[in-house]
């Protein structure tokens, strides 16, 4: 028997995903980081990165539109001004937790 291995996770899915979700990203005027072990969900930050970026509804509807995906409960007031929003991705406990920092008020 030995030694006990993890579950297997949902990075294949996930890694699939992301070439589209920074394309929409980048559209948007966002820079797309990746953060966690994708595991289990699929944590991404999305952060301004162009003076006058799209709104942060217009690009979650562009990514659940394009990926045929469920936005999951309400969004999250996180630290740091960030509000984190969960998609549902359709596999158990799959989904993609995309935080969105706050703009600037230069």
């Amino acid at each position: 028997m030995g030694d006990v291995k993890p579950a297997p996770g949902y990075a294949p899915v996930y890694a699939a995903m992301y070439p589209e979700l920074v394309k929409i990203a980048r559209e948007y005027g966002y820079a797309l980081a990746i953060h966690g072990s994708l595991q289990r969900d699929f944590d991404l930050v999305a952060i301004p990165w162009v003076a006058f970026p799209g709104l942060s509804k217009d690009m979650l509807d562009a990514i659940t539109k394009h990926f045929c995906l469920e936005i999951i409960g309400e969004p999250t007031q996180k630290p740091h001004g960030r509000i984190a929003y969960i998609l549902s991705v359709g596999w158990g406990e799959c989904a993609i937790d995309l935080s969105f920092m706050p703009q600037a008020d230069d």
